[in-house]
């Protein structure tokens, strides 16, 4: 074999031994650096942090430690906090139910022309309805009959004129424009069929809508003293001195004034004749 040949072989063999010396020289470091930290690192931190411990009984026993400054936090800089237990802690608000169950329709008035009403009708009385209706049930349509009432006791046939909404889409309020102040009003909700027949499911409370003028109303006209005082000596038919009739009118103001409406108090004014 050729010299060169074996030399280039006898050096990679070098280079090959020498690649293998270096890693395991790494790996050998790394392990004894590992396990000096792992079994001396410790030791020397312990042994640190009992050097820095008072020992008590021994020196400086009626001196106490000093407790170690907190570190100051600045105002920017809000404490961190714990969102789960936030949430834990949290109130839990109950969610309102779609329904309570009745079968009822209220109405309310908004001011002199319109009125609101909302409504509850649970599907089992709409069934036995629908079903009561049979074949005319076909066709039918849930509507509100609104009713003029006015000065009425309504026994529903009564009123004075209706009119008819037709409600869809499972609307359970609306709004109503009857236009009329000063007027009662009461609501049915029910089927109307094809054929015009209505059948209530439920009656609503009655109102009154409010007025959009004064009041006819008047306040009354209360009596004076000098037409009391006529009411009481013209039937006579006899002159009153002025003197009698000042003494009177202390009497009256000392009444009134107590407040006494009882016709004993009266009978301590005595009137005298010419």
């Amino acid at each position: 074999m050729d010299k060169d040949v074996i030399k280039e072989i006898f050096l990679l063999i070098l280079e090959i031994i020498k690649a293998l010396c270096e890693i395991l020289w790494k790996k050998v470091k790394n392990l004894t650096g590992l396990i000096w930290d792992r079994f001396f690192g410790m030791a020397d931190i312990s042994s640190k942090e009992q050097a820095g411990k008072q020992e008590w009984g021994v020196t400086g026993e009626d001196t106490w430690p000093v407790a170690l400054e907190a570190p100051l936090v600045k105002p920017e800089e809000p404490q961190p906090r714990i969102e789960r237990e936030e949430i834990a802690y949290a109130p839990r608000i109950p969610e309102l139910p779609d329904n309570y169950g009745d079968t009822r329709i209220v109405l309310m008035v908004r001011d002199p022309e319109w009125l609101f009403t909302y409504w509850e009708i649970q599907k089992e009385v709409m069934d036995s309805v629908l079903n009561t209706l049979g074949g005319m049930a076909h066709g039918a349509k849930i509507v509100l009959r609104v009713y003029d009432v006015t000065d009425v006791i309504f026994d529903g046939n009564n009123a004075h004129k209706y009119f008819d909404i037709e409600v869809t889409g499972g609307t359970r309020n609306w709004y109503i424009h009857v236009g009329e102040p000063n007027r009662s009003f009461c609501v049915d909700i029910g089927f109307l069929t094809s054929h015009g027949i209505f059948y209530t499911l439920s009656r609503s409370n009655t109102v009154r809508t409010p007025r959009t003028s004064v009041s006819e109303v008047v306040d009354e006209k209360w009596m004076g003293i000098e037409e009391l005082y006529e009411k009481i000596y013209a039937p006579m038919g006899i002159g009153i001195s002025e003197s009698v009739f000042e003494r009177a009118h202390k009497g009256w103001q000392e009444i009134l004034k107590e407040g006494v409406s009882s016709p004993e108090s009266l009978s301590g004014l005595t009137v005298s004749k010419k």
